[in-house]
């Protein structure tokens, strides 16, 4: 499933703990993520499932649930 696929991404390459990758996790407060981290989820995401997320888009996720809606979209 590519949620869970997108949490092991997260937690092996950017140290997070898997069970607090959760919905309603904020990912610059609660897991700590950057900008250029966030970039670099998508990229990951871009190349894995050939899903092309906007840059507009981006600019807006502020959760983990915001993320995976974006995704929905597609």
């Amino acid at each position: 499933m590519m949620v869970e696929q997108i949490k092991e991404y997260m937690a092996a390459n950017f140290q997070i703990d898997k069970d607090s990758i959760t919905p309603d996790a904020h990912l610059f407060d609660d897991l700590q993520l950057t900008s250029l981290d966030v970039v670099d989820i998508a990229m990951y995401i871009e190349d894995e499932f050939g899903i092309v997320l906007e840059e507009e888009d981006l600019a807006e996720v502020s959760t983990v649930q915001s993320f995976l809606d974006m995704l929905d979209r597609d």
